[in-house]
């Protein structure tokens, strides 16, 4: 997948392969502090919110169920574009999760209206809470994920019975090319992701794909336009 600023937001390819020194392949972690440190996803412009929107936009947000008085736990909150929907829709408490401390102090600012906001700077490998949440989701995380595995069934165990979870994933790529730095990626096709949750103990709807409807600010078309941008997964609890 590669980044680009042509007209304001980012263009997203697929990048299968580089021609990137190894020496500039960094972290995601080291990735998400640099984008920390540049501001990124603070304020962003109407164009920008259109063109994150692809991820999760009305149909994630309808697949979440209902929110207020539910405990949830988002798995990569970044500077908190989605958690601030969720927080707003009045969940009892949002448990958000980071890898980047220079990301979470971001959160950790804009969010600073919300009491019922945990942070916590944390890998979903190594955190568990049983029967903690009715709700957990990621947007674009999981494609960092080495251990995919043991993150879902993390989530899962964090679940209580009849809880959701929600999983938006990103096309298939094996690297993330932003210009000056890449970050090396760990696919899964979307039937992986619905037999691990079923194998851990959910039931799984039918995989939702996200089709590309973007026009530009030009008026043009987006390079990806009507091409399957992500896919939906959602899984209960049993």
């Amino acid at each position: 997948m590669a980044h680009g600023y042509g007209w304001g937001v980012p263009v997203l390819a697929l990048n299968h392969g580089s021609e990137i020194d190894m020496e500039e392949i960094i972290t995601a972690q080291e990735h998400y502090d640099r984008l920390a440190d540049q501001d990124h996803g603070r304020n962003d412009p109407p164009a920008l919110q259109s063109y994150m929107a692809r991820w999760d936009g009305p149909q994630f947000y309808e697949m979440l169920g209902r929110l207020p008085g539910r405990d949830v736990l988002e798995i990569g909150i970044g500077v908190g574009r989605v958690a601030r929907k969720v927080l707003k829709a009045g969940c009892h408490c949002l448990t958000g999760l980071d890898i980047s401390p220079k990301t979470l102090a971001i959160a950790q600012t804009d969010l600073a209206e919300f009491a019922n906001l945990e942070l916590l700077q944390a890998d979903i490998c190594d955190f568990r809470r049983d029967e903690g949440f009715d709700v957990a989701y990621s947007v674009l995380t999981f494609m960092h994920v080495e251990n995919k595995e043991k993150a879902l069934r993390n989530i899962v165990a964090s679940l209580r019975p009849g809880g959701a979870v929600v999983l938006s994933i990103d096309r298939e790529s094996d690297l993330l090319n932003f210009q000056e730095w890449a970050v090396r990626l760990y696919p899964w096709p979307p039937e992986q992701y619905a037999a691990a949750l079923e194998q851990i103990g959910c039931d799984v709807s039918e995989p939702v794909p996200l089709i590309d409807s973007l026009i530009r600010p030009d008026g043009k078309a987006s390079d990806t336009y009507g091409e399957r941008v992500a896919t939906l997964i959602r899984g209960t609890k049993r």
